[in-house]
């Protein structure tokens, strides 16, 4: 049996801390992961715990009447004490 993993960066966030929601367009372009993916035999989404990973897939999930699994190893790695836009 082959599998199909997808891989989503999130969508555009205020920030990069990890409590940093989604901007407006952000939230604009969750609701399209829904066109892109709502047709895709998705049975399982895992999300990074912050903020804007999470909210990034929200509408797909709910759409696909599936829980989001966080899973904390989904973090990422601090490249820089400064944060950069």
């Amino acid at each position: 049996m082959s599998q199909v993993l997808y891989l989503v960066r999130h969508c555009q966030a205020t920030g990069q801390e990890p409590d940093d929601p989604l901007t407006k367009i952000g939230q604009q372009q969750a609701i399209a992961l829904v066109g892109w993916l709502g047709e895709a035999q998705i049975r399982r989404i895992i999300s990074s715990p912050f903020a804007r990973a999470y909210q990034s897939i929200v509408p797909l999930a709910e759409q696909l009447r599936l829980t989001i699994e966080v899973n904390a190893r989904l973090i990422e790695r601090v490249l820089s004490p400064v944060p950069f836009p």
